[in-house]
C-alpha cells in the first residue's frame, strides 16, 4: 500500500492521528486513531486500491456512505466522515467500539441460544431500519457486527459491498468479499435487493449458533458450489436442544428461491421474538421425552392394544412392546391400502377430492418439496394455503397415499400418517377432536391396532411418547385446519400443547387452509401462538402450462376420446386452475364436439357447475382485489396503487399474463356483479 501498514501508526491524516492497527481484509485496513479535534477515539478504514474504483464510482460510494451514516439507529455503526487521503485513496471514520466482532465472540467460545437469538435480533433490528430507508447492506457477515462495551451490537460497513459489488474481481480475477456469506442471486451476479441481507443474516444466526458455517468448502469455488446446490446440515444435528421454531427461522431465511426466502426483515425478527419468548415459558408444556425401562414399556402398551391376528403373529417372537409396535407397523404398511380404485368412464368426474394416485396429475416439485420436508432429520411442519377448489385436499390425498410414500421416503415404515379431514369437525369440543385423531390413527393400522389412551392431552401424549420410545414419527395431515383455528371452544392451550409436541417428539404436521392460518384465527391470542412458526408455508397456485396440458391430453386419450385438439379453447375457458380443467373437459366429453354451437353448449354446461365458485370468489375479493379484476374485465390497466393485489391475485392464479385467468371468469365478471359497487364505478 502506497500510505499504509505499520509506518501509518503515528502519522496523522486529515485529523486522525493513527494510533494502532486493528485488522485488515479484503477491503482496506482498519486502524485505532485519536480525532485531534474532538478528542475521541475514532476507527479509520482505508479501503484497499486492490478496489480500482474510477471517479464515478467513487461518488457512488461516497453517496450510498453518506445515506447509511444518516441513518440514526441504536445497532448501526455511527459514521463521521468520508474522505480521501493525500494520495487520493478513501477512507471512512467511524465509531471506535471496544468490544470486539461477532466473529471474535464465535471464535472464543459457543454462545447460548438465548444470546445468539438476542444479537440477531439487534442485527435484524438495525436491518429493518436501513431497508426503509432503502438501504441495502449486501454484506452482513459476523465480522461486520462490533460491539460496545456494553455488549450493544452495531452493525459496520454499510456501503462497502455496493461499491465492490461492480467491482467484484480485481485485475489478477480475485473475488473481493466473503463467500461464505453471498446469497445466490450474488453469486449468480444477479440484481440484489433486501433479502439478500436476510440471507446473510441466516448464515449469522447458524455461525452463532453452531460455531460453523452453514455453506464451507476447500476453495472459494466450492463454497459458492454448496450455496447455489447443496442444502446445509440441520441445526439439530449441532444443537439437538434447538427448538423447531429457531430451525424454521433458519431455513425461511436460507431459502435459496428469493420468494420462498422471508419478504420483511420484520418478519424475521418477529418470528426470531416469539421463538425467544416461547423459550422463556410454556403455556401448556408438555413432559419431556424420558428413557423408559423395558417394564415400564410394557405398562405404556396398556395404552396401545393389537388385534388377535397381529399378536397371534408377534406372540412367538421375543420382542419389546417397542419392537412390536414397529413390526405391526411395517405389516400393516405393506398390507394392501383400501383406496377407492383409479377412476373408469370419465376420469374428470372424480374432482372433488382425487383419492387415487393414478388420477392426480401435476404437483411434482410440490410433493417433492414437502416429502423433502418431512424426511429431514426431525420431520418439519408444512402449511398448505391456496384458494378453494386450487386442490389442497387431493394434494394431502397424494402425500398420504402408500403408493407416494414408498416412491419418495427412504425408510416408509418409520413415518406413520394420520389423514384427519375436519370439514365435519367445525364446532367441537377438543375431546371429540381427539376421539377423532384417535379413530384415523387406528384406521391406518388396517384393524390391527387399538388405542385405550384418554381422549385428552394426557392420553394423547402417552401414544406419542410410545411411538417415539420405538423410534416412529408421526405426521398429523390436517386437512381445512380453519376448522380448528375458528372454533372459539378450542384455546391457546390446544396450540401451545401440538407446539410443545413437535418440539420434543418426532412429530410434524401438514395442514392445509384457504389463507395464512394466522389470519383464520378466531382471536388475536390464538394468531400470536407461537406454535405457527413451526410451519414452513407451500402456496399453491394454479397449475404450469405442462401440467395443464399432461390432465387435458392424458386421461382423455386413455379412454379414447383425445381432448388434444381442444387444449387451447379448454385454456381459454377454463385457465390454469385443475379444478376449472376438469370442469371444461368433463363438460367437452358429454358434448358433441363438431361445430361452433357445441363449443356454446360446452360454455353453458361450465357456467352451470362454475358460476357458484366464480360468485364465492368475488365474494372473498377485498376491495383493492374486486378493484384489479374489475379493471382487467374491462380491458383497462389496474391503478398502480392497487399492485400488492395484481401481485396476490397473480401467485394465486386469478391473473395470467395480465389477464384473468379465464375468458368465462371475465365475461361472469362483466355481467354479474354490482355494478354500483365503488370498484365497479371506478372504471
Amino acid at each position: 500500500m502506497s500510505t499504509r501498514g505499520l509506518f501509518m501508526i503515528g502519522k496523522t491524516i486529515s485529523h486522525y492521528k493513527i494510533l494502532d492497527r486493528l485488522g485488515q481484509g479484503g477491503m482496506g485496513v482498519v486502524y485505532k486513531a485519536m480525532d485531534v479535534r474532538l478528542g475521541r477515539h475514532v476507527a479509520v478504514k482505508f479501503l484497499s486500491p486492490a478496489l480500482d474504483p474510477d471517479e464515478e464510482m467513487k461518488q457512488r460510494f461516497i453517496r450510498e456512505a453518506q445515506a447509511a451514516s444518516a441513518l440514526d439507529h441504536n445497532n448501526i455503526c455511527t459514521i463521521y466522515e468520508i474522505d480521501e487521503a493525500e494520495d487520493g485513496q478513501l477512507f471512512i471514520a467511524m465509531a471506535f467500539y471496544e468490544g470486539g466482532s461477532l466473529k471474535d465472540k464465535i471464535d472464543r467460545a459457543t454462545l447460548t441460544m438465548e444470546e445468539g437469538i438476542a444479537i440477531t435480533m439487534q442485527i435484524a433490528q438495525g436491518l429493518g431500519k436501513a431497508h426503509e430507508q432503502g438501504i441495502v447492506h449486501r454484506d452482513i457477515k459476523s465480522a461486520n457486527v462490533m460491539f460496545t462495551a456494553d455488549g450493544v451490537a452495531k452493525i459496520v460497513d454499510f456501503g462497502l459491498a455496493k461499491l465492490t459489488g461492480a467491482i467484484r474481481l480485481t485485475t489478477t480475477g480475485a473475488m473481493v468479499g466473503t463467500p461464505a456469506y453471498m446469497s445466490p442471486e450474488q453469486i449468480r451476479q444477479l440484481d440484489v435487493d433486501h433479502r439478500t441481507d436476510i440471507w446473510s443474516l441466516g448464515v449469522v444466526l447458524y455461525e452463532i449458533l453452531t460455531g460453523r458455517l452453514p455453506f464451507r468448502g476447500d476453495s472459494a469455488a466450492a463454497i459458492l458450489y454448496a450455496i447455489l446446490n447443496e442444502k446445509p446440515e440441520s441445526l439439530q444435528k449441532h444443537v439437538p436442544s434447538a427448538p423447531a421454531e429457531v430451525a424454521y427461522v433458519l431455513d425461511r431465511a436460507l431459502a435459496k428461491p428469493v420468494g420462498d426466502r422471508y419478504q420483511s426483515i420484520n418478519k424475521m425478527l418477529d418470528d426470531l421474538r416469539n421463538s425467544k419468548n416461547s423459550r422463556r415459558a410454556e403455556k401448556f408444556p408438555t413432559k419431556e421425552p424420558v428413557a423408559i425401562s423395558p417394564k415400564a414399556a410394557e405398562q405404556r402398551g396398556h395404552v396401545i392394544t393389537f388385534s388377535d391376528e397381529a399378536l397371534q403373529t408377534v406372540q412367538a417372537m421375543s420382542l419389546s412392546f417397542a419392537e412390536k409396535l414397529r413390526f405391526v407397523t411395517r405389516l400393516a404398511f405393506s398390507s394392501e391400502e383400501p383406496a377407492p380404485a383409479a377412476a373408469t368412464g370419465n376420469p374428470y368426474l372424480n374432482r372433488l377430492v382425487i383419492q387415487h394416485p393414478d388420477d392426480f396429475y401435476g404437483r411434482t416439485s410440490e410433493v417433492t418439496r414437502i416429502y423433502e420436508r418431512i424426511k429431514a432429520v426431525r420431520p418439519q411442519s408444512i402449511s398448505i394455503v391456496g384458494v378453494r377448489r386450487i386442490g389442497k385436499s387431493s394434494l394431502l390425498k397424494a402425500i398420504h397415499h402408500v403408493a407416494n410414500r414408498r416412491k419418495h421416503l427412504p425408510t416408509p415404515d418409520e413415518y406413520v400418517f394420520v389423514f384427519v379431514d375436519l370439514q365435519a369437525k367445525r364446532n367441537v369440543e377438543p375431546g371429540e377432536l381427539f376421539r377423532y385423531i384417535y379413530s384415523e390413527l387406528q384406521r391406518e393400522y388396517r384393524g390391527y391396532l387399538k388405542l385405550n389412551a384418554s381422549t385428552d392431552y394426557d392420553g394423547l401424549q402417552q401414544i406419542v411418547q410410545t411411538y417415539h420410545d420405538a423410534g416412529l414419527k408421526l405426521i398429523f395431515m390436517w386437512d381445512e385446519f380453519e376448522c380448528v383455528t375458528r372454533n372459539p371452544k378450542i384455546g391457546p392451550e390446544f396450540y401451545a400443547y401440538f407446539r410443545s409436541l413437535a418440539n420434543n417428539y418426532n412429530v410434524a404436521y401438514i395442514t392445509s387452509s384457504s389463507d395464512q392460518l394466522q389470519r383464520l384465527c378466531h382471536a388475536k391470542e390464538i394468531s400470536d401462538s407461537p406454535f405457527f412458526n413451526i410451519f414452513t408455508n407451500q402456496r399453491l397456485g394454479a397449475f404450469k402450462p405442462d401440467e395443464a396440458r399432461e390432465l387435458i391430453v392424458e386421461p382423455s386419450a386413455k379412454i379414447g376420446e383425445p381432448l388434444a385438439p381442444h387444449l387451447d379453447f379448454i385454456i381459454d375457458i377454463a385457465g390454469y386452475f385443475p379444478f376449472f380443467i376438469q370442469i371444461a373437459c368433463s363438460a367437452m366429453l358429454s358434448s358433441p364436439r363438431s361445430g361452433k354451437a357445441d363449443m356454446k353448449k360446452v360454455r353453458d354446461l361450465f357456467m352451470e357447475e362454475a358460476r357458484p365458485h366464480f360468485q364465492e370468489y368475488i365474494e372473498k375479493f377485498d376491495e383493492s382485489q374486486k378493484a384489479v379484476v374489475a379493471a382487467l374485465a374491462r380491458g383497462k390497466k389496474p391503478p398502480r396503487e392497487h399492485a400488492f393485489a395484481l401481485k396476490d391475485l397473480s401467485q394465486e392464479g386469478f391473473i395470467n399474463e395480465e389477464r384473468l385467468f379465464s375468458s368465462l371468469f371475465e365475461e361472469f365478471i362483466r355481467e354479474n356483479v354490482d355494478k354500483n359497487a365503488p370498484w365497479w364505478k371506478m372504471w
